[in-house]
């Protein structure tokens, strides 16, 4: 399909129109996926994000005639993935009419690609809503890979085998110093093949404390003769605008012992999880994982369905020698 594009900064004229696109596109997730949140002021909240994104970040808006079709920008990150700089584009960074969007993306991307990497951006990374396979399969094409996964999950019972001596209880702060080896080996884990992703040098007690200090921050462990052996945390905010909805909690940080596995000890978290979010209000909850965490990915897959992935694309830096 040969379209007839004009290609033009991003500006505040465009904001509207930018947040319909988005807006649109995740009509057609939560036709897939029923109980994304949906609420009137959805849309308000989009323009201010995507307002922000223009006036801070760089990319290029495709129009036609006076419309809008279609626009891709992102935020530069000093260093994305490794040393270099990079750009991230979120799931409001993006958008195109449905009947252009696979042509579209393509034209879009060799427009504000050849922008970054002339600013010295060679990592790409850019989050977009998991069932429109056709823009999957185009960034795919497009030298891009799968990284990281963003789920939900409706806030229902769940039913686990639950071993006598296996007690699941909410933390506290004076709990804590008991779970430093847990959470200094949760961050190690991160290193390891396939994920390697280098870890942070940090006192693990000191950093959980400051974590479950923070407002509406919750952390549940399981314990065997008073001994830890794993926990899982939540908080409100997360990754995406989607994870961040007020009904929404979030998973951000799980782990058992190497030891402890295969027992259900994660599946036991989650259904105290459940217990608490449904005592409390909350319909929904979410969790973002990188999609080569092996370990990680076949328990989140179990319980949580996808409604995002964010793809990254290394280009060689040696092009701007």
């Amino acid at each position: 399909m040969k379209l007839e594009i004009q290609f033009d900064q991003l500006n505040g004229k465009y904001v509207d129109a930018a947040a319909d696109l988005i807006m649109s596109a995740y009509i057609e997730e939560k036709t897939a996926i029923p109980f994304l949140p949906y609420e009137k002021d959805h849309l308000y909240y989009l323009r201010k994000l995507i307002k922000n994104l223009f006036d801070k970040g760089t990319g290029v808006a495709a129009v036609r005639g006076e419309e809008l079709i279609g626009f891709i920008a992102g935020f530069e990150v000093k260093e994305l993935f490794g040393k270099c700089k990079g750009i991230y584009s979120p799931l409001y960074g993006h958008g195109g009419k449905k009947e252009y969007r696979s042509v579209l993306y393509q034209e879009l991307y060799t427009h504000a690609a050849e922008i970054w990497v002339k600013n010295a951006c060679f990592t790409h990374a850019l989050t977009f809503f998991a069932h429109d396979t056709e823009t999957t399969d185009l960034w795919f094409w497009q030298g891009f890979g799968l990284r990281c996964v963003d789920s939900i999950c409706e806030s229902k019972q769940i039913s686990a085998n639950n071993p006598s001596n296996i007690i699941i209880r909410k933390v506290n702060v004076l709990d804590i110093p008991a779970l430093a080896d847990i959470h200094r080996q949760h961050n190690m884990y991160y290193g390891n093949s396939p994920v390697f992703m280098p870890g942070r040098d940090e006192d693990p007690v000191q950093d959980l404390t400051g974590w479950l200090k923070k407002d509406d921050h919750h952390l549940w462990a399981a314990y065997q003769d008073g001994k830890p052996l794993g926990y899982m945390k939540i908080q409100p905010d997360a990754e995406t605008v989607v994870s961040n909805h007020r009904n929404v909690m979030n998973i951000t940080g799980a782990y058992v012992l190497e030891s402890e596995r295969k027992k259900g000890i994660g599946t036991m978290l989650l259904g105290a999880i459940q217990e608490w979010l449904l005592q409390n209000g909350y319909t929904l909850y979410g969790v973002d994982f990188e999609s080569i965490n092996i370990t990680g990915s076949r328990f989140w897959n179990k319980h949580f369905v996808p409604y995002a992935y964010s793809m990254v694309r290394r280009i060689d830096e040696r092009i701007s020698t």
